[in-house]
């Protein structure tokens, strides 16, 4: 009998702790994107304002999908796994495609759009990410050069 006991406490103790891990997964499935406005100084006293739309697409089976855009459709695109742990998100970028369209006039790019068509210019690893009081569908991400609050997208 003892026997029997031993091993239903075992077997429900097994159930218990498999079903806490599933729960407890940092990994979720959301979709998001975020407007916002970067501004840039220069080293001639100069500034530029740069308008931003991003997306970011965060996949149950702890993939991504992240994309960021500037006006003259300059940005990238990139793929890979992530992780969400602590209040910090890593973006492992597998792949990677700048976005660089047609242009229409012969000027050649400006320095700082050639960098944001790189994601490897972007911070993606451990990046404070916090959800909004206001907004829990919500997620803030403080990345090392600047912050996006992105919003659900449905």
């Amino acid at each position: 009998m003892n026997k029997i006991a031993l091993l239903a406490v075992g077997l429900s103790g097994l159930v218990t702790g498999y079903i806490t891990y599933q729960w407890s997964t940092p990994e979720i499935n959301e979709r998001f994107n975020s407007d916002t406005r970067m501004y840039v100084n220069t080293n001639f006293d100069k500034s530029h304002t740069i308008d931003i739309n991003a997306g970011l697409e965060l996949k149950v089976d702890g993939q991504f999908e992240y994309y960021l855009v500037i006006p003259k459709n300059i940005g990238f695109s990139s793929v890979g796994n992530y992780t969400l742990e602590d209040g910090l998100l890593s973006l492992n970028i597998v792949y990677s495609e700048p976005l660089l369209a047609d242009q229409e006039s012969k000027e050649p790019l400006a320095l700082y759009e050639k960098l944001v068509s790189r994601a490897e210019m972007h911070t993606t690893e451990n990046m404070l990410a916090f959800r909004p009081l206001h907004n829990d569908r919500a997620l803030v991400v403080f990345a090392e050069r600047g912050a996006f609050y992105f919003k659900p997208r449905d």
